[in-house]
């Protein structure tokens, strides 16, 4: 089961947060020092390099934390790299949204 959590609740220093959003989502602004790893391209078809790109950006010392503009992918993302790499992160409940941000 993938814990959601708020941004609040993160511990950042622990925490390495990925944004899942799409990269024409990205153009509207991304948090300060996440790491961009669409799950899904533009036209909304599964990014056949996700588990790959995490994997070149994930650092092993930190957990991971998933976003993107309402929750619902980001959780996603979390069970998806749970079930395949054995990674267990959190989901960052309301995604961008959820922190005020005009998406």
């Amino acid at each position: 089961m993938i814990q959601d959590l708020s941004l609040e609740d993160l511990s950042l220093k622990d925490y390495q947060i990925f944004d899942v959003r799409s990269p024409s989502e990205w153009e509207n602004g991304i948090l300060k020092g996440v790491e961009c790893v669409a799950l899904l391209d533009d036209f909304g078809s599964f990014n056949e390099n996700f588990l790959k790109e995490f994997q070149k950006n994930f650092d092993a010392s930190k957990k991971p934390a998933f976003i993107c503009r309402s929750g619902h992918r980001s959780k996603i993302a979390a069970q998806i790299v749970a079930e395949h790499l054995g990674i267990i992160g959190v989901n960052l409940a309301g995604g961008m949204l959820g922190l005020g941000a005009d998406l």
